[in-house]
C-alpha cells in the first residue's frame, strides 16, 4: 500500500479593483470554488486553503507574509487578473518599479516603489519548471495557456515577488522547505476562452501536477 504524503495548498485570488470598479474579479471567482477542497494524486494528498487578497500594497505586505506562517504549505499559487484571451503562467517577479496605485488610492503605493522588507534580488524566479509545467497541462487539453516574463509590476507581480521572497527567508528560518511557487494570470471575463468553473479546474491541475514529483 502507497502512503500518501499530505500536502498543503495556499491559492489566492484578488478583491475586484479598477476605474470604475469591476464587479468581481475571475482570479477569485475561480479560486474560491477550490477553498478545502481535497486533491488526491498518486503520492500526495493536498488541502486547499484559499483566501481573497485585497488589491492593496500596505495589505498585501502584511497579509502574505502572515498567510505564509498560518502553516507548512508546499505549494502556493497565487491567481490574478490579467489580458483578455490567454491564461499566462508567471516565471518571475520583480520588486522595484511600482508606479501604479492600489484600490486605497493615489497614496496607495509600496515605499520607493519597491517590495519592503527583503534583502533579495531585484528578480526572483520560481524553482517551478513552468515551461515543463505548461507543457503538461497542454497535454490534458489545456491549450490556451502561454508563459510569462513580466507579471505586470502591479499588486499580482508584488504578491509573487512577496511570496518568493517569503520562500528564500521565513522558511529556511523555520526549517522548511521553500514553497514552488507559481502566479496565474487569468482572463478578466467570464465569457473569454475558460469559463470560472473551467478556471477553477485548471487551477486544479495547477495544484495536481505540482505535487507530482519532480516537476
Amino acid at each position: 500500500m502507497v502512503v500518501k504524503k499530505i500536502k498543503h495548498a495556499l491559492i489566492t485570488g484578488f478583491e475586484p479593483y479598477g476605474t470604475p470598479m469591476r464587479s468581481d474579479n475571475r482570479s477569485w471567482e475561480a479560486v474560491k470554488q477550490l477553498d478545502k477542497q481535497i486533491i488526491e494524486t498518486d503520492c500526495a494528498t493536498v488541502v486547499c486553503h484559499c483566501h481573497q487578497l485585497p488589491v492593496s500594497y500596505d495589505d498585501v505586505t502584511v497579509l502574505v507574509p502572515r498567510l505564509h506562517l498560518s502553516g507548512e504549505f508546499s505549494i502556493v499559487v497565487h491567481c490574478g487578473s490579467g489580458a483578455s484571451g490567454v491564461v499566462r503562467l508567471e516565471k518571475c517577479a520583480h520588486r522595484t518599479d511600482y508606479v501604479r496605485t492600489g484600490n486605497k488610492g493615489p497614496t496607495d503605493l509600496p515605499p520607493n516603489g519597491c517590495v519592503p522588507g527583503y534583502d533579495t534580488a531585484d528578480e526572483l524566479t520560481t524553482a517551478i519548471d513552468v515551461d515543463s509545467l505548461r507543457n503538461q497541462l497542454e497535454e490534458q487539453g489545456w491549450n490556451e495557456l502561454y508563459t510569462s516574463v513580466d507579471a505586470g509590476h502591479y499588486v499580482c507581480d508584488f504578491t509573487f515577488y512577496t511570496s518568493l521572497a517569503e520562500g528564500e527567508t521565513t522558511y529556511p528560518a523555520r526549517k522548511l522547505p521553500a514553497p514552488q511557487t507559481l502566479f496565474v494570470h487569468v482572463h478578466p471575463k467570464a465569457d473569454d476562452v475558460y469559463s470560472d468553473t473551467q478556471l477553477a479546474e485548471l487551477l486544479r491541475d495547477i495544484v495536481r501536477d505540482l505535487a507530482q514529483e519532480g516537476i
